[in-house]
């Protein structure tokens, strides 16, 4: 399962309103008074999700290496086949503002819309470089996910993302996390040291930066991207508004 983002042109207009809210660009930002937690429909990017198939295979690729890009890549998904749209969170560990976003409105979003067959969820990595802890948090989450425990390995990390935030070397709280959500050490360790991880990492940051995203967090919501943590109920506007144009569109 690999992704790609093309560009679009947004088909709705909708519109939040609210505070600079995200780690990044948001930091600059506020500096000038820009809102950052806009949907910004000049700049809209649309979802493609391509068909579950490995990623393409290179001459240093092993058939173990193939395995486990594919296993990691579909562990960060969620949600049904039915879902009319892709909803893809584009998120740090390490960023307060991503903490903010998951712990007030994941578990709505995942009522709501996912739960349903509504949405289908996928998570994309970009850790910022103001945030040391953050690489390494993303690998640990995709060795995670390859054994199937991404979406509790998040939420512990997000849990515990004060305790990360202190440490020089992460390396054996996220161990610890691993032991305790049961994941099989052996392979957990053997993943984290494999290049295919970090590749996966590299894939996801140079995607995010071709449709332009430069803060955490940020949604590609259908055809609308949105940035910043904004409140679950203008979040919802969004969704519902994507939710539209997919009906519109296929009804056309």
């Amino acid at each position: 399962m690999r992704f790609a983002f093309t560009a679009a042109r947004a088909l709705a207009l909708v519109v939040l309103v609210g505070v600079a809210t995200a780690c990044g660009r948001a930091d600059a930002d506020a500096q000038t008074g820009r809102d950052s937690s806009t949907v910004t429909t000049a700049h809209a990017a649309q979802t493609a999700l391509l068909t579950a198939t490995p990623r393409s295979s290179t001459s240093s690729d092993t058939a173990a290496d193939s395995v486990l890009i594919a296993k990691a890549d579909k562990g960060r998904l969620m949600g049904r086949d039915s879902g009319a749209i892709w909803l893809v969170v584009i998120s740090d560990f390490q960023c307060p503002y991503c903490k903010t976003w998951h712990d007030s409105s994941m578990a709505q979003l995942k009522r709501d819309y996912i739960d349903p067959g509504k949405v289908r969820l996928a998570y994309l990595h970009l850790p910022l470089q103001m945030h040391p802890q953050a690489r390494v948090e993303a690998e640990a989450s995709l060795c995670a996910a390859a054994q199937a425990k991404f979406w509790s390995f998040s939420d512990a990390l997000f849990r515990d993302q004060a305790a990360i935030h202190k440490l020089s070397d992460a390396t054996p709280y996220l161990d610890s996390l691993a032991r305790a959500s049961k994941l099989n050490m052996a392979e957990y360790q053997s993943c984290k040291k494999s290049p295919s991880i970090r590749a996966l990492i590299d894939s996801d940051i140079q995607q995010a930066n071709r449709i332009g995203v430069r803060s955490t967090p940020s949604f590609l919501i259908g055809e609308f991207l949105v940035e910043g943590a904004v409140p679950y109920v203008d979040f919802r506007r969004a969704v519902d508004s994507a939710l539209t144009v997919a009906r519109n569109k296929r009804a056309h």
